[in-house]
């Protein structure tokens, strides 16, 4: 479990620091003063250094990091944010979802290229207690090559050929640790709904692919990622997704599905969910921060295209209420969002 909630911690404040790091580097080339770079959220542990007029920080709360730019709100200072075109304002604005893609792409990219899914083979990942798998002395870790005389290639071959021998004497052939084991057990005809006939969980065993593979894949499925989460919204409400199977979590949810990925047996496959698991994540954030609501990057740009289709800009005062308010329904959001997380886990 402290394991868990390290690398947890890392990768969670790391997609977030990769957000804030996105801004900064847009503002800084862009010619916008940027006063402090904060790993953590105040209050403040110690100043780590100072450069090019930003002071560096690290912060007391380990959930992220931010970036304080000058003059946000305030048109009046010189190198500031609120002083700069809308050009520079909207490319430093998006600059962190940006970030946040490349990430993706990234956590996609390393999954692929040392652990790729090989579904042409099962894995066993799993073996349940009291069950014809655990008594014939079928382990996790083994792989399954034959069901009888059927070669297995898959889910499903694994699937019809152990279901079409139910209460029958099979013999399951599986490679274990570079050895052939021929293994004779009796599928069940009746068993609880979280198991099978052979009380087994199945997974796919992985695979390094060349680093031009893992770019191919990497790219193809950031894409992917982006466009069901675009694509949520319109299939939930055409009824085409149960809305239990889309629900909204927070860090805690997450984190729950984080140790849900940590019970996987083999340590290559949980490379490869927990690197999938953040560049999902990443996206969310990605897509989240461009939202048009008030203190997110979104809200921000929505005041730019305002400015830009009505030729003046919206007094900063009413904008910077307007973020103020926005930031602090967003956290009633967030404690909500959290309740209901823990609540769900007490109930598991």
């Amino acid at each position: 479990m402290v394991l868990d909630i390290i690398i947890f911690l890392l990768a969670f404040v790391g997609v977030i620091i990769g957000h804030e790091l996105g801004h900064f580097l847009a503002a800084r080339l862009l010619g916008v003063r940027v006063e402090e770079f904060g790993l953590g959220f105040p209050p403040r542990i110690i100043s780590l250094f100072e450069a090019g007029g930003t002071k560096f920080s690290l912060n007391w709360i380990p959930l992220g990091g931010f970036v304080r730019i000058s003059g946000e709100n305030d048109p009046d200072v010189e190198d500031g944010l609120a002083n700069s075109s809308k050009t520079v304002r909207a490319i430093i604005l998006v600059a962190g979802s940006a970030a946040n893609v490349l990430l993706v792409f990234i956590a996609f990219t390393f999954a692929f290229r040392f652990a790729a899914p090989d579904n042409s083979r099962v894995l066993i990942t799993g073996v349940s207690e009291n069950t014809p798998a655990e008594t014939s002395g079928i382990l996790p870790g083994d792989l399954v090559l034959k069901v009888d005389d059927v070669e297995i290639d898959g889910f499903e071959s694994m699937v019809v050929a152990v279901s079409q021998r139910v209460d029958t004497e099979t013999l399951i052939t599986v490679e274990r640790e570079g050895k052939i084991l021929d293994i004779p057990l009796v599928p069940r005809s009746s068993f609880p709904e979280d198991q099978g006939p052979m009380g087994v969980s199945l997974g796919y065993p992985t695979r390094e692919i060349s680093w031009g593979e893992a770019i191919t894949f990497g790219a193809e499925t950031t894409v992917f990622q982006f466009r069901e989460i675009i694509s949520l919204p319109g299939r939930l409400f055409n009824g085409e997704i149960p809305p239990d199977e889309a629900k909204i979590v927070g860090p805690v949810g997450i984190f729950d599905l984080f140790t849900r990925v940590g019970d996987l047996d083999q340590s290559n496959q949980r490379l490869f969910f927990t690197l999938t698991l953040f560049g999902t994540i990443s996206a969310s954030l990605a897509i989240m921060n461009l939202l048009p609501i008030p203190a997110l990057d979104g809200g921000r740009l929505l005041f730019v295209l305002i400015e830009l289709l009505i030729g003046k800009r919206i007094s900063p005062r009413y904008e910077g209420l307007a973020h103020t308010i926005g930031f602090a329904v967003l956290l009633v959001i967030l404690l909500y969002v959290t309740t209901m997380d823990i609540q769900n886990l007490l109930l598991q």
